[in-house]
């Protein structure tokens, strides 16, 4: 495609999703205004992508994965990270530090992670590698998803536990692109994507919901009856009543959902990856356009994409009530808006948020 052309493009894709773009609810109670007082921790070695955090069942961490296939732990005494694990050790040192993701496949990339509260076992949705764990004082993961010819694919995404029976829930984003292709999936209207659960004792795997749109993070009710389940490509949240096997929407949200994470004072945090504008809206209506946009290498469809989200008020997260209300939301000022551009994770702990983002090179650290 000529420069031009491209050039011509992009000013259509950022008027239209200015002018269309959708504006946060105005039922919001509170905001959390991050601003220049966030605290930057760069990722170990030369990584980039905290995408999702867990912490132990020592309230140890957090522990993040990264681009180059490991899992790393953040030791805030000693203001360091150390290596947890990784699915390829053969290749943790050529690895090591890798931002590339054409070599992904070859090294891992580690998105969800859960502990099991009970074993101390880290599971570790990895968007090439499958559903795998890590049993305490082990450095590699093993595999728990049995694979199979005619799934191919893996992108597994976000993962849930459930404490009380040791189920293991997660889900696979598609069945027709892998991660790096993750634009694709959205401006496609692709609707390949699963919840699953495994028994991790047997290794099987039971099919839950399919045809879902993106399906990522993965939180399950403090009283484990339902899950919820963020669809990124609708920008909606959905739930799934456990004992009914039924789906159905919870919210709408402005914007892009990636991770969920339960509040200590009471429903979810939801992070959202970008404003929701009407792009991938009217990709999906109008073919042309989607092959226009399909054409253009994704690493500038995404630029587009971050430099929109630079105008206006930029909200990263939003807190859900318990019936699905926004009732709280993170926004960022000043230097904090061009270092998130993008947001995978919020997680409240102890009075602070910590902030994942699949594409920066650091993780956020805000005290409230």
């Amino acid at each position: 495609m000529k420069p031009g052309t491209f050039t011509a493009l992009a000013m259509a894709l950022a008027a239209a999703a200015t002018l269309l773009s959708s504006s946060p609810s105005k039922e919001i109670l509170t905001s959390i205004k991050v601003d220049d007082d966030v605290e930057l921790i760069p990722v170990d070695g030369g990584a980039a992508g905290p995408e999702s955090l867990a912490f132990d069942l020592h309230g140890q961490g957090p522990y993040a994965g990264v681009s180059d296939g490991r899992v790393i732990r953040w030791i805030p005494a000693e203001r360091r990270w150390v290596e947890h694990s990784s699915s390829t050790p053969e290749l943790l040192d050529s690895c090591r530090g890798s931002q590339d993701t054409k070599r992904e496949h070859e090294c891992g990339r580690p998105l969800g992670l859960r502990f099991n509260n009970k074993t101390g076992d880290l599971y570790v949705a990895d968007a090439y590698h499958g559903l795998r764990v890590v049993s305490p004082g082990d450095k590699v993961s093993r595999p728990i998803e049995p694979r199979s010819a005619d799934d191919p694919f893996s992108f597994a995404n976000g993962v849930e536990i459930d404490h009380e029976t040791g189920a293991v829930y997660f889900t696979k984003t598609s069945t027709r692109f892998h991660r790096r292709e993750f634009l694709n999936i959205v401006i496609s209207g692709d609707t390949t994507g699963r919840l699953l659960k495994c028994d991790p004792k047997s290794g099987q795997v039971q099919v839950l919901a399919d045809g879902l749109a993106f399906p990522n993070g993965l939180a399950m009710s403090e009283d484990g009856s339902y899950l919820l389940l963020a669809e990124t490509s609708t920008g909606k949240i959905m739930r799934y009543w456990l004992k009914t096997s039924t789906l159905e929407e919870f919210a709408q949200l402005p914007g892009f959902p990636d991770n969920i994470k339960a509040s200590p004072r009471g429903g979810y945090w939801v992070a959202l990856h970008a404003k929701r504008g009407k792009i991938a809206e009217l990709s999906t209506t109008y073919p042309w356009l989607r092959r226009l946009v399909m054409k253009l290498p994704a690493r500038r469809v995404q630029g587009v994409m971050a430099l929109l989200g630079r105008f206006g008020r930029q909200v990263i997260a939003l807190r859900l009530s318990e019936e699905g209300k926004v009732v709280e939301e993170v926004t960022v000022h000043g230097a904090a808006r061009k270092a998130f551009a993008s947001i995978s994770e919020v997680e409240e702990r102890d009075g602070c948020l910590w902030i994942g983002s699949v594409l920066s090179p650091f993780l956020g650290f805000y005290r409230l």
